[in-house]
């Protein structure tokens, strides 16, 4: 009798699994969000530990997601972004969906513009600065519309925009994004062949960053501004930066960081007097691949690919396609009214 009952008992246990509250889900969103700067890595770990978010209340599944999508940017998950972009946009007549209208048509408009669909990126980012509630928006919107704008070869609309985003930034006060600013405005100057200019503007972001501490922006900042030191064949700056930024980034999960850094070193080494082996140029072959535009790739075809003697192909012009998806309809026509 007692074995039947001690088995029936057991058989019942799975009646009484413990479920998580309404309110201990909000703590964890909280606890992902509060991580978004320093460690979205992090924020994604959290994200992963909430269980069932089909079945969250609609205003919960959008905040999921619209967390998750804050994170896949600085760790390069475009597959994430993708599929948390479709799950969103499936509601997006839901008040919490137009409360965080900026965020998702932002995160929309990253997505375009790192797959190339560039005038939709546009599209996507001016209906954002349209609906933008705070200067913080309005700033970090400016500064993704420059990245459109460079990524189309307008250089003069580009620094243009970032003139904008430092106006508002000062206005505002507002100096957790002047990393950003000085960055993109150091790539650009790298495109445009002024690599002492390039230099400094990465020093700069990577001050800032480090001020902040933002563990992204760092490596952001540090590989571009060890890709400069290689440039210039400065071997003693790159020696110096190189310990901190390479453990920041293997660390980290964004492939295309570690692919820069794969190259830059790779020209360090033979700078160094070591020999580039069959094995190395198959790596940055696979690597070359992983760069997170073609404007990088240009770049490195330029300055690294061929000291290296590493033959790939250089990338062809941009081809602005068009985007298309049924739930992109709604994010076109950007009909939605204005928050109060």
């Amino acid at each position: 009798m007692l074995k039947a009952i001690i088995g029936l008992w057991m058989m019942l246990i799975p009646l009484t699994i413990w479920a998580a509250t309404p309110s201990q889900i909000i703590d964890k969103l909280q606890e992902a969000e509060d991580y978004l700067t320093v460690d979205p890595a992090t924020t994604l770990s959290l994200l992963a530990q909430i269980d069932e978010v089909e079945g969250l209340p609609t205003s919960l599944f959008l905040r999921w997601h619209l967390i998750r999508l804050r994170a896949a940017v600085p760790t390069h998950q475009m597959k994430m972004m993708e599929y948390s972009l479709e799950a969103i946009f499936t509601h997006h007549t839901h008040p919490y969906f137009i409360e965080k209208l900026p965020t998702a048509m932002s995160a929309l408009g990253i997505w375009l513009r790192r797959h190339d669909y560039l005038n939709d990126a546009r599209l996507s980012l001016e209906c954002a600065y349209k609906h933008a509630q705070s200067d913080q928006q309005r700033l970090i919107l400016t500064n993704s519309l420059a990245l459109v704008s460079r990524q189309l070869g307008d250089y003069e609309k580009a620094q243009r925009l970032y003139g904008r985003a430092n106006s508002i930034a000062d206005k505002a006060g507002i100096t957790s994004k002047n990393g950003i600013i000085a960055n993109n405005l150091g790539i650009i100057a790298l495109e445009l062949g002024n690599v002492a200019e390039a230099e400094r503007q990465f020093r700069k972001a990577l001050a800032s960053y480090q001020e902040i501490d933002k563990r992204s922006g760092q490596i952001s900042a540090g590989v571009n501004l060890l890709f400069a030191f290689i440039i210039q064949e400065q071997l003693l700056n790159y020696q110096r930066l190189y310990g901190p930024t390479s453990r920041l980034t293997e660390s980290f999960p964004n492939e295309t960081k570690q692919a820069m850094l794969l190259w830059v070193n790779a020209r360090f080494m033979q700078l160094e007097g070591y020999s580039v082996s069959q094995q190395t140029k198959a790596s940055l072959k696979l690597a070359y691949a992983q760069l997170q535009d073609d404007n990088i790739r240009r770049l490195v075809f330029q300055h690294l690919a061929k000291p290296l003697g590493v033959d790939v192909l250089l990338p062809k012009p941009v081809i602005v396609r068009q985007f298309e998806r049924s739930w992109y309809k709604a994010a076109k026509t950007c009909d939605w009214p204005k928050a109060s």
